[in-house]
């Protein structure tokens, strides 16, 4: 499917990627099937959370998973509450054996929009393996209570290396947006979305990135989120947070 689609209009810009059609190419199963987590989409109603238009949503593919080349990614979600309406944030990422990488809370945001949240490891990922992430919102005022049950979504993520092609396109890549191109052409879908999502927060109004993040979410099937305003990363408050249900 169609990625980066430059309009006429924009032809003259000096980018090496600007004449051609970049699409994004999925090198991942999909792993719906292969017992990862079940959703990246909100459990709505049916936590503790207040009904909202438009529910809490992980930025990944249909799939629910991803490629990344970062050693300390950055992951990007919609979430649909003020502040006033949930207690606590808490993010979790395991290994293969299913321990505990990483377990962190955060501060929930004053306003809905879309956030990101980079991963902090005390050591980084390791390349060709997969991780599962669970990213959770307790909306009752006591957090710590294990008949909480949270609003949250799950997916997961394996680093590659990048190969000689990637290689080569990265470093002819002129500008940040020719990477963006690269990496989507090589179906590094986090590290895409990631350096996309910087760009458009930098130029909000530049209608070139507008497009590419609509094309983009429309290839995940997130067309929807499109429009949502983009307010950056979540401040990490705790390592390693022991306060939470674990479930």
């Amino acid at each position: 499917m169609s990625y980066f689609m430059p309009a006429k209009a924009q032809i003259n810009q000096v980018e090496s990627i600007s004449s051609t059609q970049v699409f994004f190419n999925t090198n991942e199963p999909d792993g719906s099937s292969q017992g990862r987590p079940s959703g990246r989409r909100g459990t709505g109603s049916r936590g503790d959370c207040p009904s909202v238009e438009m529910p809490l949503e992980a930025l990944i593919p249909n799939n629910r998973s991803g490629l990344v080349i970062e050693e300390n990614p950055t992951l990007w979600f919609y979430i649909p509450f003020k502040s006033n309406q949930v207690s606590a944030g808490e993010f979790s990422l395991q290994d293969e054996e299913k321990n505990d990488v990483m377990r962190t809370s955060f501060p929930v945001p004053t306003q809905p929009g879309i956030f990101s949240l980079k991963l902090k490891t005390a050591k980084p990922l390791e390349i060709n393996k997969t991780y599962t992430w669970y990213f959770k919102l307790y909306c009752q005022n006591n957090s710590t209570s294990k008949s909480s049950i949270p609003s949250f979504v799950s997916g997961s993520l394996k680093r590659v290396a990048p190969d000689v092609k990637l290689e080569q396109q990265l470093k002819a890549a002129t500008t940040p947006r020719a990477k963006i191109a690269a990496y989507a052409q090589n179906g590094i879908w986090y590290t895409a979305l990631s350096e996309l999502a910087l760009l458009r927060i930098a130029e909000p109004q530049n209608t070139t990135f507008q497009q590419d993040w609509q094309n983009l979410l429309a290839y995940a099937g997130l067309k929807y989120l499109a429009n949502k305003p983009i307010f950056g990363e979540l401040k990490i408050e705790q390592q390693n947070a022991s306060n939470f249900p674990i479930r």
